[in-house]
């Protein structure tokens, strides 16, 4: 259980540490990483399946800010 609480806080910083860099929401971020931290704690998931669990969820992160972007493209253009 020490190891899972470890992997939480260190990923809910990168989390919070990406999403600032990207001028997105950083608390927004890091709370969704400590809630799947939380699930997987709850569902006994291994440390592996955490990490896989916290690697979805930078996938999403990285998939919002794709999205974000190309809206502000759009909508910057004139179209």
């Amino acid at each position: 259980m020490p190891i899972l609480l470890l992997v939480g806080v260190c990923c809910a910083t990168l989390f919070f540490r990406a999403a600032d860099h990207e001028r997105m929401n950083p608390w927004a971020w890091s709370l969704a990483s400590v809630g799947v931290t939380g699930i997987g704690a709850m569902r006994g998931a291994s440390t592996l399946t955490l990490l896989l669990m916290q690697a979805a969820l930078f996938g999403l992160l990285w998939w919002n800010n794709v999205r974000r972007q190309e809206r502000r493209t759009k909508s910057g253009s004139g179209e």
